[in-house]
């Protein structure tokens, strides 16, 4: 065998009154047999649950009352790869219900089929379950999905594998014939991630441009809304919207130099130009030293808050001093480890606690006090120099108090004068002033929200350049997935898959001629399908009833017969619970030729290791098979 194989060597069940139920088996075909109702499929039902099934117990989906409670626990050994272990359930004791025990070491279900999959060499992959692009999570591809296909129980016999979707099988088949793990690759799931990330910011840039051009496509001329809300149209109205306001700025002053003209005598004119010039010194000269004084003001109240917290730490500090000149004369009256009375030494050179010899000079002495002072003196001097500062910068707002004063009387003063002659100007001008007034409002109020929108299309171009940057990382990407893709030899892995279940046919004819009357198997995989023909047809619809056995059988042979193939990981292991009849009739002697291809495979040297159960009622003489027979019948 190329890679390590599994196979069961013993089971064991064990009821709640401490009897034990053993069965054994080997290397190669293991015929398990029994009439109806003596429990082999409860056994390998058992051996189901050992291998990972995350349920309560082995029997909670089974029509037999009364068997959860009549045992209590159940165990096999196993072999991998030549190494055996112990694996077993309890699912009556408290707190080990979900786990395996591996030779008596607990872990969970999930945490058993990894450990499992390991030892096994097989790889543990992720699959989309349906579209890649979908954006689901892609589920683990556990021991437990490759199981149904390893084990076909009794009531499955309708399909390829138990309850699984397409999708499940199809992936299952990948990974047994050693495909999986290049398909489904960290480089394939980082591809589809980055796809389903540009595809998101595309959809939203869409959506995003919709909103816009449905919000902004009314402050476009007629000629531009066609061509909805792009950076070209948007500059275009922008400049047109700052034309048409220079355009009434300029009106306005036309209107209001004509009024001027009409309602002013000469004389006055040249006065009322000079009072404007000064209006406007005037509120310049206000605005500058507004800022000024706030400025000021804003430092003198950081600069006094700055004094207040000096003032409190210096406080702190004083009763630092205290609290030193209180303790400093406290003498060590007992032994800090033991808290026992210290005992006077009676070398005084000594320390009476270390019993060191003390220097001349105490190295520590007053070191703290200085401290203290020092931070004492330093705090003291930055209290006095935020003192000083709070002075000159109260000075300053008092200066620029009075100047922010004068000039506001100085601007109030002009237009006291300007005033008469406003009037007068608004009496001529009033009606088309206002109306100018209104237009310029409209249009600066539509020039701001053009530039809204101008900004809202950085937003835009910010998407554009996140898809950019996604797909720059997308294409070197692709061509390296396309390249492993193109790797893969599809074909050949399904021959070897096709070539394993006509040679179980063909061997059937051997054995029993005209069993199989059909065309061969043809197999057809590919990167997202696998399909199973008889001729030209679908096997479902080519096959009846009993062919379907047949051909069921060569499809547990096929994957078999994949085993020792370098590359694949079959784990050379098949169970298969025989249905109560096959081919119409009870399965007796008359039906061995089932199980000999499966005798004559697994004898190959090839197949060392490999092992398949079987069950059935009698298969009376069968040659270099091992024999495990039950013959108490279960009766309600």
């Amino acid at each position: 065998m190329s890679a390590p194989s599994l196979s069961i060597h013993s089971l064991e069940r064990r009821q709640v009154t401490g009897n034990v139920e053993h069965l054994t088996f080997e290397f190669g075909v293991n015929v398990f047999v029994g009439r109806p109702n003596t429990g082999k499929t409860m056994w390998l039902q058992t051996l189901d649950f050992l291998l990972g099934d995350t349920g309560a117990n082995p029997y909670e989906q089974s029509d037999a009352e009364g068997l959860a409670e009549k045992y209590e626990a159940a165990s096999a050994t196993i072999c991998i790869g030549g190494q055996t272990f112990r694996i077993e359930r309890r699912w009556r004791e408290a707190g080990s219900k979900g786990k395996v025990f591996v030779d008596d070491e607990g872990m969970l279900a999930k945490e058993f089929q990894h450990w499992l999959m390991e030892k096994l060499g097989i790889p543990l992959v992720n699959f989309p379950k349906g579209n890649p692009m979908s954006g689901q999570t892609w589920p683990e591809l556990s021991f437990r999905t490759l199981l149904r296909h390893i084990f076909r129980q009794q009531r499955f016999w309708s399909d390829l594998v138990d309850k699984q979707t397409d999708n499940e099988k199809h992936a299952s088949l990948l990974l047994f014939l050693g495909l999986a793990e290049r398909i489904y690759s960290n480089d394939y799931g980082k591809l589809v991630e980055l796809k389903l990330k540009s595809m998101r910011l595309r959809a939203r840039r869409e959506q995003y441009n919709e909103t816009l051009n449905d919000l902004a496509v009314d402050l476009l001329d007629s000629e531009d809304a066609t061509f909805g809300v792009n950076e070209t149209t948007v500059t275009a109205a922008l400049k047109r919207l700052q034309n048409e306001i220079e355009r009434l700025q300029t009106r306005k002053l036309e209107v209001l130099t004509a009024a001027s003209d009409a309602s002013l005598p000469a004389s006055e004119r040249s006065r009322i130009a000079e009072l404007g010039h000064g209006r406007a010194a005037a509120l310049e000269e206000a605005t500058e030293a507004r800022q000024k004084l706030l400025a000021t003001e804003d430092r003198l109240a950081e600069v006094r808050r700055y004094r207040a917290d000096l003032a409190a730490e210096i406080e702190r500090m004083a009763r630092v001093a205290d609290a030193s000149e209180l303790l400093a004369d406290l003498k060590v009256t007992h032994c800090p480890a033991c808290d026992q009375g210290i005992i006077p030494y009676q070398k005084p050179d000594h320390c009476f606690v270390c019993h060191q010899h003390l220097p001349e000079e105490p190295e520590i002495a007053g070191l703290g006090e200085v401290r203290l002072q020092f931070e004492q003196d330093r705090l003291k001097a930055e209290l006095l120099e935020a003192e000083e500062l709070i002075v000159i910068l109260e000075r300053d707002v008092d200066k620029q108090t009075m100047a922010y004063r004068n000039a506001d009387e100085t601007l109030r003063t002009i237009e006291v004068e300007l005033a008469p002659a406003r009037r007068a100007v608004a009496a001529v001008a009033q009606t088309e002033v206002s109306a100018v007034d209104v237009a310029l409002g409209k249009a600066a109020e539509r020039q701001r929200q053009m530039s809204r929108v101008a900004a809202a299309l950085e937003l835009g171009n910010n998407l554009t350049n996140q898809i950019q940057a996604l797909e720059d990382e997308i294409k070197p990407l692709q061509e390296k997935v396309d390249e492993a893709n193109r790797s893969i030899d599809f074909s050949a892995a399904a021959q070897k898959l096709e070539e394993g279940m006509n040679a179980y046919l063909d061997a059937l004819n051997v054995q029993r001629p005209d069993t199989w009357k059909h065309n061969m198997v043809e197999i057809d995989i590919s990167k997202s399908s696998t399909s199973f023909r008889v001729g030209r047809k679908r096997w479902r619809g080519a096959l009846g009833g009993t062919d379907t056995l047949y051909f069921l059988m060569a499809y547990q042979y096929g994957l078999l017969s994949l085993s020792p193939i370098s590359g694949m990981h079959y784990p050379g292991l098949a169970i298969i619970d025989v249905p109560g009849e096959f081919s119409g009739e009870e399965v007796k002697d008359s039906e061995n030729f089932i199980v000999q291809p499966f005798i004559d495979l697994l004898a190959q040297e090839a197949f060392e290791g490999a092992q398949l159960i079987i069950t059935g009622a009698s298969f009376t003489g069968l040659q270099s098979v091992h024999v495990q027979r039950l013959t108490y019948v279960h009766v309600a």
